[in-house]
């Protein structure tokens, strides 16, 4: 399945650190089948959320977002990427 890498910019934050992970559990809850949220890393400096997702189009990771994720946390790039574990070199 195809790895994507997905930059969102955080336009706005939740009121409480709790509202975050209730719209994360949110999103998580319809990443299954062919839509797997892999793993975030968070830059508070720079306010961005880069995300690595595997599915088989980007359209079936938009659906997963929750409605107005756009004006919070718009995607600034999105790239299908190659996944290069280092753990294949031991």
């Amino acid at each position: 399945m195809p790895h994507y890498l997905l930059v969102h910019k955080i336009v706005t934050y939740p009121e409480s650190q709790d509202d975050w992970i209730d719209q994360w559990r949110e999103i998580r809850k319809k990443a299954h089948g062919d839509v797997e949220w892999v793993h975030s890393f968070f830059d508070p400096a720079e306010g961005k959320l880069y995300c690595e997702w595997k599915a088989e189009s980007m359209e079936s990771i938009v659906k997963c977002f929750p409605p107005g994720s756009e004006k919070q946390a718009p995607v600034e790039y999105s790239s299908e990427i190659i996944l290069f574990d280092t753990l294949w070199l031991d």
